[in-house]
């Protein structure tokens, strides 16, 4: 397993075979994770990756097993506000892995590299936001000793 950023050529390759799979996951938790209809979604997801690759406070990172992209996590540099007397975090936007990967520690390595990149930067702590429904992310977080500070609600209107 090869845990490294990802490179421009691979992202059409992130979009198709890790993210629509990981969108499509999502919306089997939770039917308001279901994807746009009205607009090309690929397309969009494409480009809106392609422009992080030159934002310096934006990495991903995806995990290479046999020259195949095996997961990936995106993670973002996010200054505290300075109202408040913590530094900066390290915030985890996606981690994925594909099925067949998973329970190999892809997600654990994927996630391990995030912090480093954190620790890099001088992020005091990394953060994340995981779906209440979703067991099996939850217990991966809580055995890399994340823990639940807030809980976010929301409701229709």
């Amino acid at each position: 397993m090869d845990i490294r950023p990802i490179r421009a050529d691979e992202v059409p390759v992130l979009i198709d075979d890790l993210w629509l799979p990981f969108a499509d996951e999502m919306r089997g938790i939770d039917e308001r994770d279901s994807l746009a209809e009205e607009v090309d979604v690929r397309t969009e997801a494409i480009d809106y990756r392609r422009a992080q690759l030159d934002d310096e406070d934006v990495q991903t990172f995806v995990a290479v097993e046999d020259g195949v992209l095996a997961g990936y996590t995106t993670v973002t540099y996010s200054e505290g506000p300075s109202v408040f007397a913590r530094g900066p975090r390290a915030k985890i936007k996606d981690l994925y892995v594909a099925p067949e990967n998973r329970g190999a520690g892809f997600g654990t390595e994927l996630l391990e590299r995030a912090h480093e990149w954190g620790r890099e930067r001088d992020c005091e702590s990394a953060a994340l936001t995981v779906h209440a429904r979703n067991e099996t992310a939850r217990q991966c977080y809580e055995a890399m000793d994340y823990e639940t500070r807030y809980v976010k609600m929301d409701r229709p209107l």
